[in-house]
């Protein structure tokens, strides 16, 4: 079993560090990686930038790497979305953990346009003081309603089991939490194999807030997934 974890928009895989040794410890495999124009990874421009090219750089890493499987799969916030879009085409994966994840109904057009209009604000004082980030932060945030539309019309097998854990402390905007929530609660209702777990206390960032969470939620779904 393999443990595969899948970082949040901005992110590059340092943000696992007090996750992934612990669960090397506890008998699993893990891989980490940094998403394209992350960390140590560079990124192709002249390729749009969408959420099924990220799934497709994704599988083929994993395939390059020689990772058949079975597979557990950790993602934050957007790296949740990639992990929805990734285990709803590929077998290999036998169970997802997902952290403050975006999923469906998170970014209704309200949310996505107000996030846009935030974002564009932002784009050139980016351009300015982080070139590189701006080559990966401007077209993400471009992509936005795409990436929204391609989330809510996803199909996540129903025998998929999922832990999602949520942030109690995830955004500043108490409609935007209230949109957050709503959505999280709608994904995991009646659905038998979908767990609903409030981080509470927890920022955004999950696994640097309640990493005993964390661990103990993707070693619950290590023995859950094991023999799928």
């Amino acid at each position: 079993m393999t443990v595969v974890f899948e970082s949040g928009f901005g992110n590059d895989s340092s943000v696992w560090s007090q996750i992934a040794p612990r669960i090397r410890a506890a008998g699993a495999q893990t891989w980490v990686y940094d998403r394209a124009g992350m960390g140590k990874s560079s990124i192709d421009t002249s390729a749009p930038y969408s959420l099924d090219n990220d799934v497709h750089i994704l599988r083929t890493a994993l395939t390059d790497c020689g990772i058949k499987g079975p597979i557990v799969m950790v993602g934050h916030s957007y790296g949740g979305a990639i992990s929805l879009l990734a285990a709803s085409e590929d077998q290999r994966i036998k169970g997802l953990v997902l952290l403050d994840a975006v999923v469906p109904g998170v970014w209704p057009k309200s949310e996505v346009d107000k996030n846009l209009e935030m974002m564009r604000g932002q784009y050139k004082e980016v351009h300015e003081k982080a070139p590189g980030l701006a080559k990966v932060a401007i077209p993400w945030a471009e992509a936005m309603p795409a990436t929204a539309k391609r989330v809510d019309g996803l199909s996540v097998p129903d025998t998929l089991p999922i832990e999602d854990i949520v942030a109690e402390k995830g955004r500043d905007d108490p409609a935007s939490a209230r949109i957050w929530s709503d959505a999280h609660k709608a994904f995991t209702a009646n659905h038998p194999h979908r767990e609903y777990v409030l981080a509470e206390g927890s920022s955004h960032k999950v696994m640097l807030d309640k990493p005993d969470l964390v661990v103990d939620a993707i070693i619950k779904m290590l023995a859950q997934a094991k023999g799928r």
